[in-house]
């Protein structure tokens, strides 16, 4: 005699238990992992945003600055352009005109007509990568901008 296709009351029971444990679990898991994709987007913002500076000053034949203020933890671009938000993290400065002190909280990284610009690295200390800390780095001579993470 064959059995009619479909599942027992007892195989749906153990599979609405499963899922039921698997969403009281995901908040504690997924916010370690939202955390992390935050400081991530917020270093891809930063570094899309340097990239802009430097093109802007190649096209509008004149400097452009971004300046991070690390007390409010913002960056913003001058004259007139994006600004946004460091990451919650541990933040140096190497290499970066203001950044002459370690208690300094002020920075700025200069671009010019030319595509060069004052250079300099800022690391972030990001949790959950593989690296203990992501560099973005900005090249002196050519302008260009480089995310080691």
């Amino acid at each position: 005699m064959s059995r009619p296709a479909g599942f027992t009351l007892l195989e749906l029971l153990v599979v609405i238990t499963v899922i039921g444990l698997a969403m009281l679990a995901a908040p504690r898991l997924g916010g370690a992992w939202a955390t992390g994709a935050k400081d991530r987007a917020a270093v891809q913002e930063l570094g899309s945003a340097l990239s802009h500076a430097r093109f802007m000053a190649v096209a509008m034949r004149s400097p452009v600055e971004v300046l991070f203020d690390l007390k409010n933890r913002t960056w913003r671009t001058s004259p007139a352009g994006p600004q946004g938000r460091l990451p919650d993290v541990g933040i140096s400065m190497l290499g970066i005109d203001g950044a002459t002190t370690p208690d300094a909280s002020t920075s700025v990284i200069r671009f010019y007509a030319d595509g060069g610009s004052s250079g300099g690295t800022v690391v972030l200390d990001v949790p959950g990568n593989q690296r203990p800390q992501t560099r973005i780095a900005t090249d002196w001579l050519s302008g260009r901008i480089e995310i080691r993470d």
